[in-house]
């Protein structure tokens, strides 16, 4: 697999470099580029950088919120495996850059009106990175036009940025706008408002940025707000960093006339005197980004367009307008590019830091420094029975970094070979930690892989079933992280394979509870008959998108549900006869599970959301003279009496599940508790049957 170079931050070294990396492989609603050009926007990559370099301490004062979030952790889970968690996300590289331009050299099966060979613009910060090779959303890129350059179209993002800006702004021929800080996107803001037919007046301290918005067609500039006619403006447009004692939107509303807009496009702390703004009836807007799409993962991640009769201008609607503008000559970004670097220096140029008189730098890339490899047929790998474990990963992200990493890592029986992730970022920062890991883009890549022998699967839930599918035809053994599918028609595909499979690979479903301590010591005091299993599972909220809500990925309560039905069935250990579930709220996941057992035996799963600070899980057992309780995987109680408790942190048994996994392996035959990959899909078939999914 050839590499590239991608530029990244790395908070935990406190540094950014130009680092070696898998060239990333197009998703079906994506397309591959080759980057001819990017840009570097100095306010927030040099804000970026800033942040990376800085103390643990400042970090820790400018996110208090994570701060709070580690501490809860640290209270529920211990301080090892915080630390784990901690430790993987610090050393998670960040790329850079989010603008650019290039020449497509493959396209995703959803990538209508894109072929190869054809040169784009690109945007989207983890998208349009300063990397050699890029692979973008389809409606986070735009053919450009043929009297386009490519250094031209690489300000593509930013113009975009400055039209949604005019529109938040409601600018139109006549008015009267003041834009205060000419930076890179004031002046851009300017250039636009010009060409819209409005009154341009600049407010900047630097003389540089002033005389260069002079030059670009504004028609006064000001050192400060002070020097400007008060009274006078129809928008003003704040595209300088306000917080702390800099509060601009007192200026700003100085400047006003009645029932005048502040449109905020920079970093712009919302703190101002109630009074004027009430007096003159101020509105205040904020630009997110370059237009309506941006952070939806529908639109971005799945390519689904907001109609034109909705939404008139989203995000590549504002490309595209602006590549019109200009294939048109009306806008020319050529005189604020102060700088081109190649690529090779651009580390170097972000370690100098901005300089007085620096507007646009373009960063100029070797097109021929790299080219992706092919890819190469499934091919069916016998697997040798008691040899060490050579292990393959698809998926790299923060579970398995902060909670399965750190196990695999204790055995030295079980070697990393390959691992991959979707685009490239999370394996190479774990083969940066794995010497003995190599960093690749392709799922196929890692099953084809000679040198594997066993596959841990930990992506997004929604490959989960066409991965391990894959990996069971290659003769792979097999590690899924739960939910096996997320729809009948994937755990069909999962199901026909194992039926036409004659190889005898191991496998086991994530479902780790079973394998705990406490559990261990339940399962040897269950009393024999009829029991009931009470089991309380509280989560809590998470941003509204995140991956889990996105089309597709079942939901966040197919996700985790299996784990607590399959603890309950390996503690009865007889089969079940019937699932239902009682859905209060679908979209958040608020449910109940009823479950009966051939035995008698009854269970209830009230997971539902919570705002509490409390143990997530709460397990109770009753039956006719005993009862026991495990509380947070931290106390378990049998008849009143506490028989154990993990006074450091909970233990969840991902290790003893990974241990018998490995064991498993070595000696050729399944762990007594494990079960048959057949009882695994059954048991999903039946959690999708019940949640009528």
């Amino acid at each position: 697999m050839t590499d590239m170079k991608a530029l990244f931050r790395f908070p935990g070294e406190r540094k950014i470099a130009l680092v070696d990396c898998p060239i990333p492989s197009p998703t079906k609603n994506a397309i591959l580029v080759r980057t001819s050009y990017s840009l570097i926007s100095p306010g927030t990559e040099f804000s970026q950088v800033k942040q990376t370099t800085a103390s643990l301490l400042h970090k820790a004062w400018q996110r208090p919120d994570l701060v709070a979030l580690t501490l809860r952790t640290l209270g529920s889970e211990g301080a090892s495996r915080t630390l784990d968690r901690v430790n993987n996300r610090l050393n998670q590289p960040l790329p850079m850059g989010y603008c650019g331009s290039g020449v497509i050299h493959a396209t995703g099966e959803n990538a209508d009106g894109f072929s190869v060979g054809q040169r784009v613009a690109i945007a989207g910060m983890g998208h349009a990175n300063h990397a050699e090779w890029n692979t973008v959303p389809i409606n986070l890129a735009c053919p450009i036009p043929e009297t386009v350059s490519d250094q031209k179209a690489a300000f593509t993002t930013l113009y975009a940025l400055a039209l949604h800006a005019m529109r938040q702004g409601e600018t139109a021929i006549g008015d009267r706008i003041a834009i205060i800080g000419a930076g890179l996107i004031g002046q851009l803001v300017g250039e636009v408002a010009r060409v819209a037919g409005a009154h341009v007046e600049i407010i900047e301290p630097d003389a540089f940025r002033r005389n260069s918005a002079l030059q670009n067609g504004a028609h006064a500039c000001f050192a400060t707000s002070s020097d400007a006619t008060a009274n006078t403006f129809d928008a003003v447009y704040i595209c300088a960093p306000a917080k702390g004692a800099n509060r601009q939107i007192d200026a700003a509303t100085r400047l006003c006339r009645d029932r005048a807009l502040i449109v905020c496009t920079g970093d712009v702390a919302i703190n101002a005197e109630r009074p004027p703004l009430y007096a003159k009836e101020i509105t205040i807007r904020q630009v997110r980004s370059y237009g309506p799409g941006r952070y939806d993962p529908g639109y971005e991640e799945l390519g689904q367009d907001y109609p034109i009769g909705h939404v008139r201008w989203t995000i590549k609607r504002n490309m595209q307008a602006a590549l019109h503008l200009m294939a048109d000559g009306r806008l020319d970004p050529s005189p604020l590019i102060t700088s081109e670097i190649a690529f090779t220096d651009i580390a170097d140029h972000f370690a100098k830091g901005p300089g007085p008189d620096h507007l646009a730098c373009i960063v100029r890339y070797d097109t021929a420094s790299s080219q992706p490899a092919e890819q190469k047929p499934t091919k069916k790998t016998p697997i040798p029975s008691n040899v060490a474990i050579k292990l393959g990963l698809i998926g790299a992200g923060n579970y398995f970094g902060g909670n399965l990493l750190p196990v695999l890592n204790k055995r030295e029986d079980i070697d990393i070979v390959s691992c991959c992730s979707q685009n490239g970022i999370s394996a190479m920062a774990l083969a940066r930690k794995v010497p003995s890991a190599q960093a690749i883009s392709s799922a196929q890549d890692v099953i084809n892989d000679p040198h594997v022998n066993s596959i841990m699967i930990t992506t997004r839930h929604d490959s989960h079933a066409e991965l391990a599918a894959m990996a069971l035809m290659a003769g792979k053994n097999i590690w899924l992280e739960k939910p096996i599918a997320v729809d009948h028609a994937g755990l069909e595909v999962f199901r026909d394979q194992n039926a036409r499979t004659t190889g005898n690979s191991i496998f086991m479903l994530g479902h780790n509870r079973r394998y705990t301590p406490m559990s261990a010591a339940l399962r040897a005091s269950l009393p024999d008959g009829a029991k009931h299993f009470r089991y309380r599972v509280r989560f809590s909220p998470l941003p509204a998108n995140h991956w889990l809500y996105h089309p597709g990925q079942g939901g966040r309560t197919l996700g985790e549900i299996s784990h607590f039905i399959d603890l309950i069935q390996s503690l009865i250990g007889r089969d079940i006869t019937e699932i239902t579930c009682n859905w209060l709220d679908r979209k958040i996941g608020d449910s109940i599970w009823q479950l009966r057992f051939a035995d008698g035996s009854t269970g209830e799963i009230s997971y539902l959301l919570t705002n509490r600070r409390c143990a997530k899980e709460i397990l109770e057992i009753n039956a006719p003279g005993f009862d026991a309780k495990i509380t947070g995987w931290r106390k378990l109680q049998i008849n009143g009496r506490t028989v154990m408790r993990n006074w450091f942190g909970q233990d969840k048994g991902q290790k003893a599940a990974i241990d018998a996994f490995a064991d498993a392996i070595t000696s050729g035959s399944s762990h007594p508790l494990t079960p048959s990959l057949t009882d695994e899909i059954t048991l999903m078939a039946r959690i999708l049957k019940a949640a009528n999914s």
